[in-house]
């Protein structure tokens, strides 16, 4: 009875406890939770991103912010510090995350928002809808879809079915959000609406003008037009925001008119725009270059991209890749046009040093960015391991209440044992990453080495026929000209062309399938491939061409541009290790399933042990050969997203036997 009496007590007691424990906590929660609130509110209104991350992991860690909350937060400052492999991880973490509050499916949905935006920036569109559509889902069932959030990942998905050319799904996306800010608008007349309605609109153009679908990008111009005009009403409007807005609205109008063919039209409308402030801001200035590079205003664009240098300072920018392919390359093109030798050159020359700095940031941004990573992902393991800790103590209280304090002890050795092996085996895979981290440094730097040499080449030429041209009194015939023109345009396409096969390599990781919507007879490719091959001094191995039995009848639903880029590759990389005799293009048909492409050369073969690692990016066995190591790398990328595959044939002895398949 003692026994029985005592057993009573002790679990009496320990419900007491528990209860006034937990009112406790519940107390605390909401007094800890609005200072959260508030802090964090201030780092965010002062754009103090370095605090606002703090901030996260410190009540994230207390247990007074959400880990939802806390996730959206952390991507949120880590996004505005153009960190974003780091803001995509935050985000994809708190899409996983389960939802327990109304507060959770609201960050729920701004995370969801905000993923969604990062993909489709990158282009990864279908990884961009597996994301936006279950969170449009969640958003219908619990009456969310009214929200801004929900509208923009409206216009998000409308923006993946255009880049995949599904243009009647995304026409029906961007009305559904047409209709939606038209709502929000009437229902909440402010200016923040109107903004958020016009951001919308203005990112639904932009996508169909990417797209040169200029009809229905003119058609969005006069939505746009409804809602300024509707905003300059306002009381709370800012003039500032609406002149930008008017200014983009004629650009936007200019381009679509000059790409309809209307071309009288397309010049009034940039007059129109040029009346405004925006458009005599050096920001204006550049986003007319769109309009004058379709319009072939060659002076004019070249003229207005004088201030790039000064808007890259003052913005405290530093050259990407991204501001070489979008404002650098067009500035060089706009020179060109204009017929200015003198300024395309030291163009040229300023993308050629660009380059190595963009590469040698990218690649310091990334190791800061894994670095900053794995620190996280330790913090989280901390996280996990104090909550485990907690639970653990709630446990021992009740196995002690039910006396089975043996078993308790038996689950945590056992526990225990497990998170040693897990963190045995964690730090075994560091170690194995930190040795790939330094080979992959290793071969970037060559890369960039070979890259540099690959461009000042023809910017040498370059050079010499610009002083030719520039040297006084000098007097060329006809024929001379004719041939240093010539020869200026081969070595500018040689430029392009390197810094368009440096932009491809940044779309190998994409996982994007290509569509297969050709149906071509097989052989077309190899033959497409042939004549697409260059001649001449450089390339003097001829290509043996040998077909299979019956593959002159097969046709396969391919992608004929990707497909032929692909074997193109692969016999450009032949052609560096032949010395003699030819190389061989075999295409035949061993399966219904499968069409076969063999590249054969006799250079110096490839040893079994570099079968996989061939294939990555800036491998080159023998470094002494011109190239930049990047070739097999993207025609495997696209073999893959075709629903093929390359793979070196190890049993091959006498050179090199690389066999691209493509499914029928």
């Amino acid at each position: 009875m003692k026994k029985k009496h005592l057993i009573i007590f002790l679990l009496t007691a320990i419900t007491i406890i528990t209860t006034f424990c937990a009112c406790g906590e519940k107390y605390v929660s909401v007094s800890n939770t609005d200072r959260a609130d508030s802090l964090i509110n201030i780092a965010y209104k002062k754009h103090d991103y370095n605090s606002l991350i703090s901030l996260a992991d410190s009540f994230q860690e207390k247990n007074e912010l959400s880990d939802m909350k806390a996730c959206y937060w952390r991507g949120y400052a880590f996004s505005r510090q153009k960190m974003m492999r780091l803001a995509e991880s935050n985000w994809q973490r708190a899409v996983t995350l389960p939802i327990h509050t109304d507060e959770d499916r609201e960050y729920y949905a701004k995370s969801a928002n905000r993923l969604a935006g990062a993909l489709l920036l990158k282009g990864e569109h279908e990884a961009t809808m597996k994301v936006a559509i279950p969170a449009m889902e969640m958003m219908e069932k619990t009456g969310l879809d009214q929200s801004a959030d929900y509208t923009y990942l409206l216009v998000t998905v409308g923006c993946c079915q255009l880049k995949l050319e599904k243009h009647y799904e995304a026409a029906s996306y961007f009305e559904r959000a047409y209709l939606r800010y038209s709502n929000m608008t009437v229902q909440d007349p402010t200016a923040s609406q109107y903004t958020n309605a016009i951001v919308g609109v203005i990112t639904i153009t932009d996508n169909y003008l990417l797209q040169k679908r200029f009809t229905e990008a003119f058609y969005w111009t006069t939505h746009l037009e409804e809602l300024l005009n509707q905003y300059k009403l306002l009381d709370d409007a800012e003039q500032t925001f609406y002149d930008k807005q008017e200014a983009r609205l004629n650009l936007y109008r200019a381009t679509t008119l000059e790409g309809m063919g209307q071309h009288a039209e397309a010049a009034t409308a940039y007059d129109k725009a040029r009346q405004t402030d925006y458009a005599r801001t050096n920001d204006g200035k550049l986003e007319a270059t769109a309009y004058l590079m379709s319009a072939r205003r060659w002076e004019e664009a070249a003229k207005n991209f004088e201030v790039l240098d000064d808007q890259v300072n003052k913005y405290g920018a530093t050259l990407s890749l991204d501001i070489i392919q979008h404002y650098l390359l067009q500035k060089y093109r706009a020179n060109v046009g204009a017929n200015q030798v003198d300024s395309a050159l030291h163009i040229g020359m300023q993308i050629c040093s660009a380059l190595d700095s963009a590469v040698v940031q990218m690649q310091h941004d990334e190791a800061l960015e894994l670095a900053t990573l794995y620190n996280l992902q330790q913090k989280e393991a901390i996280f996990i391991q104090q909550r485990t800790e907690m639970a653990h103590q709630r446990m021992v209280a009740t196995v002690v209440a039910l006396v089975l304090i043996i078993m308790f002890f038996v689950l945590i050795i056992y526990f225990r044992h497990k998170a040693a092996m897990r963190l045995e085996t964690a730090y075994y895979q560091l170690e194995i990453a930190n040795e790939k981290t330094k080979e992959s440094s290793r071969m970037k730097t060559s890369f960039i080495h070979q890259m540099s040499h690959e461009i000042r080449t023809p910017l040498n030429i370059l050079t010499g026929f610009a002083q030719i041209i520039s040297t006084p009194d000098i007097k060329l015939d006809e024929e001379t000209k004719q041939d240093i023109n010539l020869k200026i345009m081969e070595n500018t396409i040689r430029i392009t062309e390197l810094v368009n096969k440096m932009l491809e390599l940044s779309d190998v990781s994409s996982k994007t399938v290509i569509e297969r919507n050709e149906n071509i007879p097989a052989v077309q490719i190899a033959a497409e491939a042939m004549n697409a091959f260059p001649t001449g001094e450089k390339y003097k191995i001829p290509i043996d061409l040998q077909l299979g039995d019956n593959v002159n009848d097969i046709r396969i639903q391919t992608n004929e541009q990707a497909a032929t880029r692909a074997l193109v590759l692969l016999l450009d990389n032949a052609e560096k290790y032949t010395k003699e005799g030819a190389i061989h293009l075999k295409v035949d048909h061993p399966s219904e399933k499968i069409i076969r492409y063999t590249v054969e050369d006799t250079g110096i073969g490839v040893p079994k042990a570099e079968a996989d690692h061939i294939f990555e990016e800036f491998v080159q066995l023998d470094e002494s050969k011109e190239g930049t190591g990047i070739g097999l790398t993207v025609a495997h990328s696209i073999a893959n997203r075709l629903g093929g595959d390359v793979i070196l044939d190890t049993t091959y002895t006498s050179g090199a036997r690389f066999i691209m398949t493509l499914p029928v």
